[in-house]
């Protein structure tokens, strides 16, 4: 009887050891194969680098291709891209770039007579037919006939549609009753597609270092830093 408890108990052991030894091979997943630091063969950077040439995907210990690494690793642009933003302070708001202004950047929008402070606002006759213009000039009034003067202007002529008067430097203008007064100068409206702004200007005036020389009714000339520029209204 005891000799059979020591052959089962012989038996009982082998059994165990069997099944140490198989046991890793029954718990790994199927189709996954358990490697030791022996089963994968070394590669030299050399051999890895001609492995990247060729387009083949270099496996390391875990399994993560070497050359996806490198393409993650790889940026789209130059380092110097990203100098402005290192060096940015973002605790101070950012300043606009300085435009520079030159004439070739303006388009000329519009020309119109500079429009007067006075109106020939009423008139009053007299029996003995002379007519009384009534002049109206920021809120003060003038009565005036003719020969008259009222500021730097002499009534030259006038009735009951019309003033005609001149001015110190004797050109003439005509003053029509109840109607705005246009003068003789010219001022003009220039675009600058730079900094998107619009300019009022008339002869004599100047844009940074830029001096009108003068401004007709279809263009403007410009002139500065030795050189002048004729902008005409497009059509």
């Amino acid at each position: 009887m005891k000799e059979i408890y020591k052959i089962g108990a012989v038996v009982l052991f082998i059994l165990w050891l069997l099944v140490m030894w198989k046991l890793p091979t029954i718990l790994s997943p199927k189709g996954v194969a358990l490697s030791t630091e022996e089963d994968v063969p070394a590669l030299s950077s050399e051999g890895r680098a001609a492995a990247a040439d060729n387009g083949q995907s270099v496996q390391g210990a875990e399994g993560v291709s070497y050359s996806d690494i490198i393409e993650r690793l790889k940026s789209p642009f130059t380092v110097s891209r990203y100098d402005g933003l290192i060096r940015r302070n973002i605790f101070i708001k950012p300043e606009k770039p300085q435009v520079i202004f030159t004439p070739d950047n303006l388009k000329l929008v519009s020309v119109q007579p500079v429009q007067l402070p006075f109106t020939y606002n009423g008139f009053i006759q007299i029996p003995d037919g002379t007519v009384i213009g009534q002049i109206s000039w920021s809120g003060k009034t003038y009565f005036v006939k003719k020969g008259g003067k009222f500021r730097d202007y002499k009534v030259i002529g006038i009735d009951k549609m019309m003033m005609t008067v001149e001015d110190k430097h004797g050109q003439r203008l005509a003053l029509d009753y109840k109607k705005p007064v246009k003068g003789t100068e010219l001022i003009a409206s220039l675009y600058n597609s730079i900094d998107e702004k619009t300019y009022e200007v008339r002869k004599d005036d100047q844009i940074s270092e830029y001096k009108i020389l003068d401004i007709k009714t279809d263009s403007v000339i410009i002139y500065g830093q030795n050189k002048q520029w004729v902008i005409n209204k497009e059509r």
